[in-house]
């Protein structure tokens, strides 16, 4: 609902930056508690985390990249410096980079994904709450009680015309990304967290889709939205995952 906190004399801090500077330190400690649970034999403490910052910045490079795309939008530096962002890109990226980078370091890559899973899971969830606060990835117009409203100026009202009430698809997926960790972390081996997250958020985006007001972007089809799409990719990658898993344990 409010892009900025005021920290007086004239300082705003965008609340979707604080939002995922809050995701990220709690991503930390839990990264940081499970290399201790799971007595994860990393080289050095140092590696994995060079890892996860390098493949986080290339994270923000895939997902400003695909928001590009989505919105065929012409490709310069000043229109790729404010584009928004686009979570899967992000996340096709940081899956490569940090691929790529465990590989380099000689880091179990298995290991290295199903230690990061939950806190990517956090950090998107309170990044969730971000674009709520901000207005962006706002959902359709709705008379159910859950709807709300967004003042004046936001971009919700701008794309309307007019106050009216949405779905606040954005705090939906808060909420499922919060039950996803804790389910993560309380009910899954550490064996398959990857491959349910795949197959868990995937359906989820696929559905909650369908409630998007803003702008979704063209890829490939333009019967599905780009994230649809890339949810079908992500959810047999997560199949995948699974049955090689399995068939690993069964041998």
């Amino acid at each position: 609902m409010h892009q900025y906190l005021d920290l007086g004399n004239g300082i705003l801090l965008p609340m979707y930056n604080l939002m995922i500077g809050i995701g990220a330190i709690f991503g930390f400690l839990i990264i940081e508690n499970e290399i201790k649970k799971f007595k994860i034999d990393f080289k050095t403490d140092k590696q994995i985390y060079y890892s996860i910052i390098i493949s986080g910045l290339c994270g923000i490079f895939g997902a400003k990249f695909f928001e590009v795309v989505y919105k065929q939008s012409s490709l310069s530096l000043e229109i790729f410096y404010s584009s928004g962002l686009t979570f899967y890109g992000g996340l096709i990226f940081g899956i490569i980079s940090y691929f790529l980078m465990n590989k380099l370091f000689k880091t179990n890559n298995n290991d290295a994904f199903n230690l990061v899973v939950p806190s990517l899971i956090l950090i998107h969830a309170f990044g969730r709450i971000g674009c709520f606060f901000a207005g962006c990835c706002y959902g359709k117009q709705t008379n159910s009680i859950l709807g709300v409203c967004y003042p004046k100026g936001s971009i919700p009202a701008k794309h309307f015309d007019d106050l009216t009430f949405l779905f606040p698809v954005q705090l939906y997926e808060a909420f499922f990304l919060f039950i996803l960790f804790f389910i993560l972390i309380k009910f899954i081996s550490f064996e398959m967290r990857t491959a349910v997250y795949f197959i868990a958020y995937s359906t989820f985006r696929f559905s909650i889709e369908f409630l998007r007001a803003d702008f979704r972007g063209q890829f490939l089809t333009n019967y599905i939205s780009p994230s649809q799409t890339i949810s079908i990719f992500i959810f047999m990658l997560g199949i995948l995952l699974m049955f090689n898993i399995r068939y690993k344990v069964k041998v």
